[in-house]
């Protein structure tokens, strides 16, 4: 990038309006480390005729911040406290990654990450990581990985290495004849988040059953790939593509002005987008106590 085309980009940030600075996360995945630490790959898609985003990080202390197109090439930012602007031109995906420690603590032996995102979020945890407490349901479970749902986020965990070692366990002589005992204790630690997420996905599968939102979003006919690879080859733009995921995250059914907000869609484009879905039959608008909701179509 030139000289003159960074500043001229700079100069337009400075007048341009901040509703201009438009983006749609792709994807958010965060990779926890023993120490804490927290790597946060987000992966970004511009809105058109877009030069600059403004992309909160999660988290004020940052190490490591890298900022990549979809050639890999590294992109002009700023960093003002937590909140991240890139400048660019024709670029169509934004990769954002950095460290940061602020989105776990630690009580004791047990650890916790918190946070708030409106869209799935990936979680990697150590391959040592006994996972003891989720708030919610996730989406998928892959051995040490989670994918959770969006909206506030908190899971415990502890790290087995946390612990202290034995006699047995070091090497030295061991006073216990047998050692049944050891194994039953590390057995009671890994029964814990099967318990865990039994009794909180029971509860929350019993609260929401008279919920309209979720009585057919337990058992959409497509995976989330295949609703995915089938909506990408008809004839729909980004927005219309972004509204049937997120749809399907929920569900298949969620009210319109909460897709507004949260995909960040003005009002007028909204409109029009979901008439559009719903001449194409991918949807269908109706009235439920005084908003409208949205439900897939399959």
């Amino acid at each position: 990038m030139s000289r003159k085309l960074e500043i001229s980009i700079l100069l337009l940030f400075l007048f341009l309006p901040s509703a201009l600075a438009q983006y749609t996360t792709e994807t958010l995945e965060l990779t926890i480390y023993e120490d804490g630490y927290t790597k946060v790959t987000q992966i970004i898609i511009p809105d058109e005729y877009t030069v600059v985003v403004d992309i909160p990080l999660m988290g004020k202390n940052i190490k490591g911040l890298m900022i990549r197109d979809e050639n890999n090439k590294p992109l002009l930012y700023k960093l003002n406290n937590s909140l991240l602007s890139v400048y660019f031109e024709n670029v169509s995906t934004i990769m954002v990654v950095y460290y940061t420690p602020d989105l776990t603590s630690k009580e004791r032996a047990v650890w916790s990450v918190n946070l708030t995102s409106d869209v799935p979020v990936t979680v990697n945890f150590p391959e040592n990581a006994v996972i003891i407490g989720l708030n919610t349901v996730p989406l998928k479970i892959d051995k040490n990985k989670l994918m959770m749902p969006p909206g506030n986020i908190s899971i415990s965990y502890i790290i087995e290495s946390d612990f202290p070692l034995t006699a047995s366990d070091s090497g030295g002589p061991s006073t216990s004849p047998t050692t049944p005992p050891q194994q039953g204790t590390r057995w009671f630690f890994y029964t814990i988040p099967i318990l865990t997420i039994l009794i909180v996905g029971g509860y929350l599968l019993f609260r929401r059953q008279p919920s309209e939102s979720t009585k057919k979003g337990v058992n959409l006919p497509l995976t989330r790939e295949e609703f995915q690879k089938k909506i990408e080859e008809m004839d729909l733009s980004r927005d219309e593509i972004r509204v049937l995921l997120y749809l399907y995250d929920r569900g298949g059914k969620a009210p319109q002005a909460e897709i507004k907000d949260v995909l960040r869609i003005p009002k007028t484009t909204a409109w029009r987008m979901f008439k559009r879905l719903e001449e194409k039959k991918l949807i269908k608008i109706y009235k439920r106590k005084r908003e409208n909701w949205v439900e897939l179509l399959f």
